[in-house]
């Protein structure tokens, strides 16, 4: 995986994480909670998910320990 795409896909993971489009209350509820905290709150795993595992298979690309071996 280039290291520019994993240095980005943070990035728009978090700027997709922030709920922009919601506007207005859509009167829609998931227990008790608007429709903007559940997405919030999903979007907050999936980014700690995405980042764990970016952590996990990518750090010595993203550290810049391999090229610097060669």
């Amino acid at each position: 995986m280039p290291r520019l795409l994993i240095l980005l896909l943070p990035v728009f993971g978090l700027a997709f994480a922030v709920p922009w489009f919601f506007t207005g209350d859509s009167g829609v509820r998931f227990l008790g909670l608007p429709s903007w905290v559940v997405y919030a709150l999903s979007a907050a795993a999936l980014y700690a998910l995405l980042v764990a595992v970016l952590i996990g298979c990518c750090w010595n690309v993203s550290a810049g320990t391999e090229e610097d071996n060669e």
